[in-house]
């Protein structure tokens, strides 16, 4: 009797791949950190290319995963995602490699260009350059958003896919209309999915996996 399907599993073969080695994972890290401007919508937006479409070395939603924990901790929550996906890969030197590679160079070259920022921010062309990047990070905002949503939508079957929705819908908007804080939406909504999941009958898939030392 063939197997009812449950949610897709297109992503699997991202979960299966052979881990990268902690000198790879440094220079992603790295590279991400570098090239990462304006507010940490780039760096997500990074994160998610790198790791997810280019690399294939998460699933889109073990990637969505890292990101729901990172935003329950306290702290500086692209630190906490890059430990999150570091230990997802890694284990615990994969969450060291991970924040050292995100944090150190892009820390040095921060340094040597804020010298010279106060005096750029005030050029009334560099100015306005600067104040566009405003406007676009929300823009990608908007789309990484969209990317993760319509992942959710597309492998989820019957009423998970409606709960997904409308779950969705209502982080949207405790967070852009009554400012209501990230951590206590995610922890709301882990909350309720555990119930709500259970009574729509939901099988999810199983591709967090814990931290891999290789």
């Amino acid at each position: 009797m063939p197997s009812t399907p449950t949610r897709a599993t297109a992503p699997a073969a991202a979960a299966a791949s052979a881990p990268p080695r902690l000198s790879v994972l440094a220079a992603v890290f790295g590279k991400i950190g570098l090239l990462s401007f304006g507010p940490g919508t780039t760096t997500l937006l990074l994160m998610e290319q790198e790791l997810v479409r280019r690399r294939g070395w998460l699933t889109a939603r073990q990637f969505a995963f890292a990101l729901a924990l990172s935003r329950s901790y306290p702290g500086v929550h692209l630190l906490a995602q890059a430990v999150v996906m570091g230990y997802l890969l890694r284990g615990l030197s994969g969450a060291l490699v991970s924040l050292a590679g995100l944090l150190l160079p892009a820390s040095a070259v921060t340094l040597a260009l804020t010298i010279g920022f106060v005096g750029l921010r005030t050029h009334p062309l560099a100015g306005a350059a600067i104040d566009g990047l405003l406007p676009a990070t929300a823009g990608m905002t908007l789309a990484l958003g969209g990317q993760l949503l319509r992942t959710e939508l597309a492998t989820a079957r019957g009423g998970a896919r409606w709960l997904d929705l409308a779950l969705a819908l209502l982080a949207f908007g405790l967070v852009a209309w009554f400012g209501v804080s990230s951590a206590l939406v995610v922890l709301g909504a882990g909350l309720a999915g555990a119930v709500l999941y259970r009574l729509v009958g939901r099988q999810g898939p199983t591709d967090e996996p814990s931290g891999r030392e290789r």
